[in-house]
């Protein structure tokens, strides 16, 4: 699977995205913001196109791949986008498939924060429950609801995300691991259970 292909809006798009802002840090002489922004966008293309970015990697490095991801954008949203990350010391070391969260946190960017004109956190979260690995990525947003154009944006990326996610878990784990997804009374939510890994 090249790399293009992981991400709901895709690394691609993060790169073009990401090269307009940093644009406007040095039009606008915000020399040290871009070279810190230049310096977060190496570490996650380094991962990002890397051979194999879908490859097992341990929950701690998925972790800093997305507050990697969420640093670029809030250059786009400085505002608008908080985040949280709940990662307990003793789940770090357990392996996911690699960037399996990204196409959650970018629906939560294009769904909830650049569709808000207010501030809408991002939480990443991790626990252990009944001897699985559950993970979730939620937001407080208006959520994918609050959009006029929901089937065109359900077809368009939000669907689409969920989907790639899902078909990477049933290859992965089979039926061993389940995917959830819809809104709560303050945003969206998706959570994922997967079975405790220690290597691969």
């Amino acid at each position: 699977m090249s790399s293009v292909q992981i991400g709901g809006e895709g690394v691609a798009n993060t790169l073009f995205n990401a090269l307009n802002s940093l644009s406007a840090l040095v039009m606008t002489g915000k020399a040290e913001r871009a070279e810190m922004m230049i310096q977060t966008i190496s570490r996650f293309y380094r991962h990002s196109l890397a051979e194999d970015p879908t490859a097992d990697v341990s929950l701690e490095d998925e972790f800093d791949l997305q507050r990697h991801y969420l640093d670029i954008e809030q250059v786009r949203f400085p505002e608008r986008l908080k985040t949280e990350f709940v990662l307990p010391e003793a789940l770090k070391g357990f392996r996911v498939p690699g960037m399996i969260l990204q196409p959650l946190v970018e629906n939560s960017v294009k769904y909830g924060v650049s569709r808000s004109s207010s501030p809408v956190t991002i939480t990443l979260s991790a626990r252990e429950e009944y001897g699985r690995l559950v993970l979730n990525v939620a937001d407080d947003g208006p959520g994918i609801a609050a959009s006029p154009d929901l089937p065109q944006a359900a077809q368009g990326g939000f669907g689409i995300g969920l989907a790639n996610v899902r078909d990477r878990l049933m290859a992965r784990f089979g039926e061993l691991a389940t995917i959830t997804s819809g809104e709560t009374l303050d945003g969206y939510e998706t959570e994922l259970r997967l079975p405790l890994v220690t290597h691969g």
